[in-house]
């Protein structure tokens, strides 16, 4: 499955700061309008009460996993505005994890027809978003598991 539990964010790294990319339509931090594209992670707790741990120089699939966690449960982010200066104010948010679908991150084809001169020509492009693999239900022994790999031969 195409699915993973966490706040909805596609995060990137620049200059040391987890940084929002992009937020998944319909994911809890979309739906809560407490982050925006550009913001700076710049630290992650776990809970309602759990420490803030600092997270500016870390790697980001490290602070992906301080992110993702159980459905329902409650993650604190310290942002750093999009617009703030590297000592402006940080606020911090919490939002509640939630399943996230990416069945958009999936491999897909499309096949274009081209002219070229008299001649029409089908050209295959195979998109590729991100890499992927449903561990999970490899490890469980399911035939049919998930994997950019796997849909990329299907297609």
């Amino acid at each position: 499955k195409l699915s993973l539990f966490g706040i909805g964010a596609v995060l990137q790294e620049r200059d040391d700061y987890t940084t929002i990319r992009e937020l998944v339509p319909g994911g809890p931090a979309q739906l809560s309008g407490k982050l925006a594209v550009g913001d700076r992670i710049t630290g992650v707790g776990q809970g309602k009460d759990g420490a803030i741990k600092e997270v500016v120089g870390t790697r980001l699939d490290e602070v992906v996993q301080m992110i993702r966690g159980k459905k329902d449960s409650v993650v604190r982010l310290d942002i750093l505005p999009a617009d703030a200066g590297a000592d402006g104010t940080h606020r911090v948010i919490s939002l509640v994890r939630d399943k996230i679908s990416l069945d958009k991150q999936a491999a897909r084809k499309t096949v274009l027809s081209v002219k070229a001169g008299d001649a029409t020509r089908k050209i295959g492009i195979i998109t590729l978003p991100v890499f992927y693999e449903d561990f999970e239900a490899k490890r469980k022994g399911d035939q049919d598991y998930k994997s950019a790999s796997r849909d990329v031969a299907k297609l």
